[in-house]
């Protein structure tokens, strides 16, 4: 008898070790990430921005979050590859889907021989935060030639990008932002290239008075160094609809944008970014300012 329940304790620890090579699930208590493995497995998660490891999950608005995903291991292997499948999508306060993509490897359509294997999800946090919107993002991982699975979910918020100080009254917008046009991703610190093209963007514009059906803005911007002279100075970057006016849905469809170069520039830090949105027919107002150092 006891040699029986010997052997049945030896067989019950054997299928739960199985199972747990199989299967797996992993807490990260640095970040509030959770996995879940069934036959697929991974070495680690890495959360990266700007090509650096970071274990923050308060993400900047506008950043660009990749989820690097180190040495896939469980896929089947036919003919030397293995055929990997992902998926994405993103939860705002437990119930809406603001983004999802259901296959972000669609054009791997003959499989991948590489090994280790990586593979990367990424998103930017252009998201709304004003009301301390709490968000998760879910990844699944799974093997097109087989029935293995990964999942994976991050908790996340985002807050401002605090390089611009706004000062507003009474316009309406959505976002203001710096943002790199050489690079294509925003600015998030004050140290600027003379390499790179910069535009301040401002979406989704409304809130401005009528008359005869238009709005009148006018959108300044001077940008000085540290003697106090202006490299780029224009009283209206809307003088062409001066008299004429701008359809308001035009204003809110569209970005206002301005372009700012460094180009040529001799060095003198710091530099004074002074952006104005006016209502020529009401008091209300957009002061944007900010300081930016050229390296």
């Amino acid at each position: 008898m006891q040699n029986n329940e010997l052997l049945n304790l030896i067989i019950v620890f054997i299928v739960f070790n199985s199972c747990q090579f199989n299967q797996s699930i992993n807490k990260d208590f640095i970040t509030g990430a959770n996995s879940r493995g069934d036959g697929i497995g991974c070495e680690d998660v890495q959360i990266e921005i700007n090509g650096k490891t970071v274990t923050r999950t308060e993400f900047i608005y506008g950043e660009k979050i990749d989820l690097v995903f180190n040495d896939i291991r469980g896929l089947t292997k036919s003919e030397g590859k293995t055929y990997p499948e992902i998926s994405m999508y993103i939860v705002k306060n437990e119930k809406d889907t603001i983004l999802h993509n259901p296959n972000l490897l669609k054009n791997l359509m003959d499989g991948t021989d590489l090994s280790p294997l990586q593979l990367i999800a990424n998103f930017r946090t252009g998201f709304p935060f004003e009301n301390e919107e709490k968000y998760k993002v879910v990844v699944k991982i799974w093997d097109k030639k087989g029935d293995g699975r990964f999942n994976y979910e991050l908790p996340f918020t985002i807050k401002k990008n605090d390089l611009l100080n706004i000062k507003n009254s009474g316009i309406e917008y959505s976002s203001i932002y710096l943002w790199n046009k050489t690079l294509k991703q925003p600015v998030f610190d004050k140290n600027v290239s003379s390499e790179y093209l910069y535009l301040l963007v401002l979406n989704d514009i409304g809130g401005l008075k009528l008359k005869n059906n238009k709005v009148f803005p006018v959108f300044s911007l001077d940008l000085i160094d540290n003697n106090g002279r202006k490299i780029i100075s224009n009283p209206n970057l809307l003088s062409a609809y001066g008299k004429k006016g701008i359809n308001p849905q035009d204003l809110l469809d569209n970005q206002l944008t301005s372009k700012i170069t460094f180009k040529d520039e001799k060095i003198n830090n710091p530099y004074r970014l002074i952006v104005n949105l006016k209502d020529t027919n009401s008091a209300k107002a957009i002061n944007i300012t900010t300081e930016l150092i050229l390296n």
